[in-house]
Order: structure tokens, then sequence, then C-alpha cells
């Protein structure tokens, strides 16, 4: 059972894009003000926080916009879409199954390396 439908791929890649602005809108922000805060731009600069944050809208929009007005970028994210909605994901069984053999086989794993360890340490205990 797929989550998303194929007729939903404009909804799905509009809010792909708006998600990535926002995300580097956010990540300009912190930067310019980790920047202000080495740098003491704030002493420099009259109202520093508010520049800072009309910078990070300015960079979030127009990554909105370039990837939004980019043809290859649009046609890209239509292809990543057309395999997204092939994906058959695993039922709650199937989850549950490959979880617990995962938990089993990593607690062997483990198992072995801790008496590995412990015998390791007793020899060299024993040879120092």
């Amino acid at each position: 059972m797929s989550l998303v439908k194929s007729e939903d791929s404009q909804k799905w890649i509009n809010a792909f894009i708006a998600v990535v602005s926002v995300i580097s809108g956010y990540v300009s922000i912190q930067f310019l003000q980790q920047m202000g805060e080495w740098f003491d731009l704030e002493a420099y600069v009259p109202n520093y926080l508010l520049t800072v944050q009309g910078a990070g809208i300015v960079v979030g929009v127009v990554v909105f916009l370039s990837i939004f007005k980019n043809r290859s970028a649009h046609a890209h994210l239509n292809e990543v879409f057309a395999e997204l909605v092939k994906v058959v994901w695993p039922d709650k069984d199937t989850i549950l199954k490959v979880t617990m053999g995962l938990v089993v086989g990593l607690s062997i794993v483990s198992g072995f390396f801790v008496i590995v360890d412990y015998a390791a340490r007793t020899l060299l205990e024993l040879l120092y």
C-alpha cells in the first residue's frame, strides 16, 4: 500500500520545495547570528537581529523561487515522486519480525564481543 497517490504529485512537490526553503532560511538566520556573535556585528549594524531575520526570509524566498522556476529541478522532482509512488511499504507484522530479528542478532553479536573482551582482559591481567 502506497502512502502517496500519483494525482497528488504537485501538492507534495510544492510542500517539499516550501520545506527546503524554510530550512534554508532558518540555517541562514542561524549562520548570520553566529557570525554576529563571533565578530560582534551587533555593535556595528543597527537593528542587527531584524536585519538577520530579513536576510533569512529573503534567502528562503530566493531558494523557493529558484527551485520552483527551474524546469530541470521540477522535472527531477516529478521523476522522484513517480518513483516514490511505486514504493510498497511493509506492513506492521513484517516490520515487527524484522525488528525482532535485528534485536536478537545484535544481542548475540554483542554477547560474543563481551565474552571475547572478558577473555582478553583476563588473559592480559594474567600476563601483567
